[in-house]
């Protein structure tokens, strides 16, 4: 079976069949029909279900009955099989709107919404933006994330990475914009209504982190009566004692539960899922189904000696806990002392940065990270870890700790070997590799490894302490990554505890993601598409200028950064302005709308040879020009960029006797139409006929002498060839 997308593959094998002439009248008829019904499939302009792949099974099934040639008999069970080997990628062009192999141009996804685990539709949230309708765009977000004004701060935004904007200059600051949409936006919004209790099955919820949180506001969404059980006081999970309230604010977080709530969704805090309350004791009180996201709690240290041996040696979990139950108020079993001490700081990741941070803010005299590859290789963010050197965190690369030394029962120093990276392994990985004779020591007060973290999955064993489901290496293991189902039926698990530590944008797709197979299950569907690749049409275009489209970010982090506040626990990054906003905007090259098939560039360099358009982001940036005011200057308003783009991007419109073409929304060229002098209806641009007269002058014996529109051409050339003969 060929590779690619199934529904063009599809098309072709017709197409090339019918071509051939081989077949009998009833089948042509039929396989045209087909086509048809594949064209809209092919455009993403079929209902969202499936009888479409109903439709065309059914014709084809007629062909194999009632063709009178063997060869229309043959495509039409080769078009059954495809149909029934590859449900999922047709049903992806008929539900999502996706082509999976970003084969057919109107279903490519834009690349930032590709790289967002939730599939959050940047693009269009980013316009709305904009346009300062921002409940509009808060709206939007929360079709695909129900935490905006968290992840507007704490998202670790992937979809900046793969902003084809960077190519150009510096990416879209998308996740600034998402936090403006959630500051502006909730301030103005009234609380949502409850939806419809569609179903009367009950769902259960373990842990209210990210994952949770996803889960049973989608699942709510759909109609089910939904509860949240949370072993600790205050829900959230790791967004309430995993990151500290100067990056994510606890009233942010606190709204944002809130509106969950308003949905209809239950919360049972301070209970815990465990010992005789389990998940079979979850089923008899009447929950039809379970999602288990109870996260990664337990820290982990690395294996060297000594490190149970003195006080003062902390995990960066358990310490980011304990500061964030006392900031909330609540009871800890021991306080943190790290005020006038020098704290040592082990890791490259956030949790790391947000340790040293936090240490820095209880007092403590001096704090040093210390990261066994280079600054490149860090997997915290950049502007997490430009913040903490603002703060005065010093940062030590290629060192890694080996002992840790103390008297009196207290750690003293950390002793350390400095590294050189290997060569890069099949992964593309460089490891640290120890050098010789460089041992050093590093004063320390207070040590915190901040070198992991694991799940802690006793709850999974029931009363006679079998695991209910499958564990591989300390992680739940789910069967079907579509719908996050585990090994028992109707038991569903996301988030950290599948993954291990990972982010809060993973843990709210898997969320979403297992809403979707919950309702499926208890529904008797079976889910073929990934409710995380949906792609929605074009909202809103921004006509800006091209002088527009071009300008640099306003957006710049470094002023955003709050440094009055930064010995405090008050959110230390200020929002965008609005202005900045708008600019920003107007600079997004709407990926979901253009797909970057150089179609335009090369037509009008090569075929009309005007040169017109330069975008040099669609081969990838290597080094080639993207000039958004140069179409100004050079286009000369022809129309074949528009008649050749195959998603529409690029539009045309003839008013008030000026041509407009635009793509996105950004104005290319604005020129001044000519009216033909027979009829008196304009049709071309004066730009354009000034280039058709200076490429043609001479070659036809005489320089044209009248402007005459195509329909008049016709007419005129009668005209004048019957006064030649009636000459003669």
């Amino acid at each position: 079976m060929a590779s690619g997308c199934m529904v063009k593959y599809t098309e072709e094998m017709i197409n090339s069949f019918l071509s051939r002439e081989a077949c009998c009248s009833l089948c042509r008829r039929m396989f045209n029909t087909i086509l048809k019904q594949i064209e809209i499939v092919r455009d993403g302009e079929a209902s969202r279900n499936l009888d479409v792949i109903e439709t065309i099974g059914l014709l084809a099934g007629d062909i194999i009955n009632s063709c009178r040639c063997d060869g229309g008999r043959l495509v039409a069970e080769q078009v059954i099989s495809i149909l029934r080997d590859n449900m999922g990628d047709f049903a992806a062009h008929i539900e999502n709107r996706v082509c999976p192999s970003a084969e057919c141009p109107q279903l490519v996804i834009a690349p930032c919404q590709a790289a967002c685990p939730a599939g959050i539709d940047v693009p269009n949230y980013v316009a709305l933006v904009g346009e300062g309708r921002y409940e509009e765009a808060l709206d939007l977000i929360r079709e695909d994330a129900p935490l905006p004004g968290v992840l507007g701060r704490v998202c670790e935004h992937p979809c900046t990475g793969h902003c084809v904007r960077g190519r150009v200059d510096s990416p879209i600051a998308i996740c600034a914009l998402k936090r403006l949409a959630y500051d502006k936006g909730a301030a103005g919004s009234r609380p949502p209504t409850p939806p419809e209790r569609k179903y009367g099955e009950k769902i259960a919820v373990v842990g209210s982190g990210p994952a949770g949180l996803s889960a049973a506001y989608f699942l709510a969404k759909r109609g089910y009566g939904v509860t949240v059980f949370e072993a600790m006081s205050e829900p959230g999970g790791m967004l309430a004692y995993g990151i500290p309230p100067y990056r994510l604010p606890r009233q942010v977080l606190r709204e944002e539960i809130a509106y969950i709530k308003a949905m209809g969704v239950e919360f049972r805090l301070n209970t815990p899922i465990s010992g005789n309350y389990d998940i079979d004791a979850l089923k008899k009180e009447g929950y039809a189904s379970i999602f288990l996201s109870s996260g990664a709690w337990e820290g982990s240290k690395p294996k060297i000696p000594n490190l149970d041996k003195f006080k003062g040696v902390y995990d960066g979990v358990s310490f980011l806990r304990t500061v964030n139950k006392e900031l909330l108020g609540e009871a800890v079993d021991e306080k943190i002392a790290v005020e006038g001490r020098k704290v040592v700081v082990v890791g490259g990741g956030n949790v790391a940065i947000d340790a040293a941070r936090v240490s820095l803010r209880l007092g403590a005299r001096e704090v040093r990270i210390v990261y066994r590859r280079t600054r490149e290789e860090m997997p915290a963010l950049r502007e997490e870890i430009a913040a903490a050197e603002k703060e005065g965190v010093i940062l030590e690369y290629l060192v890694s700790p080996v002992n840790v030394g103390g008297e009196e029962g207290h750690v003293r120093y950390v002793e350390c070997v400095r590294n050189a990276l290997s060569e890069p392994d099949q992964s593309g990985r460089r490891k640290p590799v120890p050098l010789m004779d460089s041992e050093y020591r590093i004063e320390a007060d207070a040590v915190i490894f901040a070198t992991g973290q694991q799940p802690i999955l006793t709850y999974i064993k029931g009363k006679l302490l079998v695991t209910l489901v499958d564990i591989a290496q300390r992680r739940i293991m789910v069967k079907n990554p579509l719908t996050m189902e585990t090994s028992q039926p109707g038991v569903f698990s996301g988030g950290d505890s599948v993954t291990g530590p990972a982010t809060v944008i993973m843990a709210i797709a898997a969320g979403k993601r297992a809403a979707a197979g919950i309702d499926a299950y208890l529904r008797d569907r079976i889910l073929l598409v990934d409710v995380n690749k949906e792609k929605r049409r074009s909202k809103t275009l921004i006509p800006v200028t091209g002088m527009e489209k071009a300008r640099p970010s306003l957006v710049d982090y470094d002023r955003l950064y709050l440094a009055e506040r930064k010995n405090t626990f008050e959110e230390i990054t200020g929002a965008v302005s609005e202005e900045a906003a708008l600019a920003e905007a107007r600079r997004c090259l709407r990926c979901d709308i253009c797909i970057s098939c150089g179609r335009c560039v090369d037509n009008c360099r090569t075929h009309i040879k005007v040169n017109a358009i330069r975008l040099g982001y669609i081969n990838g940036g290597d080094g080639a020009e993207s000039d958004f005011k140069r179409p100004e200057e050079s286009c000369i308003g022809c129309g074949t960029c528009y008649v050749n783009c195959p998603t529409g991007a690029i539009t045309l419109e003839d008013k008030d006797k000026f041509r407009e073409l635009r793509m996105c929304g950004t104005l290319m060229s604005r020129l001044e139409l000519v009216e033909c002098q027979v009829c008196g209806q304009t049709f071309a641009t004066a730009k354009h006929l000034d280039f058709v007269n200076a490429n043609i002058k001479g070659r036809f014996g005489q320089e044209h002498r009248k402007i005459i529109c195509p329909d008049c051409t016709p007419k005129v050339l009668f005209e004048n060839t019957y006064r030649i003969k009636a000459n003669i």
